[in-house]
């Protein structure tokens, strides 16, 4: 187990149960929730792997500051009953916070000084909302612990900044899918990822873990790390070619060179650097989902339909990945049934 998993370590706890803990000089433990040897219990492990590691001197917390909130909140079950990779991005922007701030008593992030942390980020509205989204975490946690005053709550009075046009993550153009296919032909890893996720459609969470008997059959069949949305896609056939091409791991369809999956930030760098390769340094794996939902909604598909393939929960939120610049057959098409008499320049 040591050999496969570095850092796991078993034990029996008070009821006999057999557990599993991540225990590495310098990180915060972590208890995990999967089965052993289960996808999960890997999504688990590369996530505390992935985890950015505590500043030093953490260990010598302040009682009431910023880094005693955040290590009681990662031992509360709010965020013990978060899936894995939701924990993993969560440790990397409290850990991050915790660098500037940890020795900083909770009391002092009054609604002011929250909102100059949400114009600081103005630039990154996401990032912001998660880190506000967070605090109230933290809050709720320091008002239990009467850290702070039991009607102490800043973090409601304060808003993220709102995000801009582009909707986060760069949502490839036609133009570029073609540059980048151009750029890295059949047969190479990057070509291999990037049909992985333009053509399933998948997260790269997801697609990292892909094995082989997750396509048996011709179609790609999982169930989302991130949403438990079961998925059942037909494999079209850009990506059938992009398969056969390879090239292949032994047991995943994308392994690193030591033939294991890849980490959240290999993957990204792996991706990274064919995009500024093929020079599209603004594109990145995750706009290739959005591309993909994109292409769905042109095509005329429904939002169910769509929903099907992406594994949306939401239809705001798959709306959301496909844009919504405009569909100018849509549009020929409901003026034409509003004045039969025809409408000027339809789309050919």
């Amino acid at each position: 187990m040591k050999r496969a998993f570095p850092y796991v370590t078993s034990f029996r706890d008070r009821h006999g149960k057999l557990r599993y803990r991540f225990r590495r000089k310098g990180y915060a433990a972590h208890y995990f929730q999967a089965p052993f040897g289960t996808k999960d219990f890997e999504r688990e492990y590369a996530a505390c792997l992935d985890a950015d590691k505590p500043s030093i001197g953490a260990s010598r917390i302040k009682p009431g500051s910023v880094s005693d909130v955040i290590s009681r909140y990662y031992s509360d079950l709010a965020f013990q009953e978060l899936r894995p990779t939701t924990q993993g991005v969560y440790r990397g922007v409290l850990e991050r916070f915790r660098a500037k701030f940890g020795d900083d008593p909770m009391r002092a992030f009054d609604a002011q000084r929250i909102k100059l942390l949400m114009n600081a980020m103005r630039q990154k509205p996401h990032a912001a909302a998660r880190l506000r989204k967070l605090l109230h975490q933290l809050f709720i946690i320091a008002r239990v612990e009467r850290m702070v005053p039991p009607t102490f709550d800043p973090v409601k009075d304060t808003r993220p900044p709102r995000p801009d046009d582009t909707g986060g993550y760069h949502r490839w153009t036609e133009a570029e899918l073609s540059t980048f296919e151009a750029k890295h032909p059949l047969g190479t890893k990057p070509r291999l990822a990037f049909a992985l996720l333009l053509y399933g459609a998948q997260r790269s969470g997801d697609v990292r873990y892909l094995t082989h008997s997750a396509i048996a059959g011709g179609r790609i069949r999982l169930k989302q790390s991130k949403t438990s949305s079961a998925v059942n896609v037909p494999m079209v056939a850009p990506l059938r070619e992009a398969i056969e091409a390879g090239p292949l791991g032994v047991v995943l369809l994308l392994e690193n060179k030591d033939g294991k999956a890849f980490s959240a930030k290999g993957f990204y760098n792996m991706v990274k650097r064919a995009c500024i390769a093929a020079g599209l340094p603004h594109c990145s794996a995750h706009g290739l989902r959005k591309a993909a939902a994109r292409r769905l909604r042109d095509a005329g598909c429904s939002d169910e339909e769509g929903m099907a393939i992406t594994g949306h929960k939401t239809v705001r939120e798959y709306r959301r990945y496909a844009g919504d610049t405009g569909n100018a057959a849509r549009a020929d098409s409901a003026m034409a049934k509003a004045y039969p008499e025809g409408v000027s320049n339809p789309v050919e």
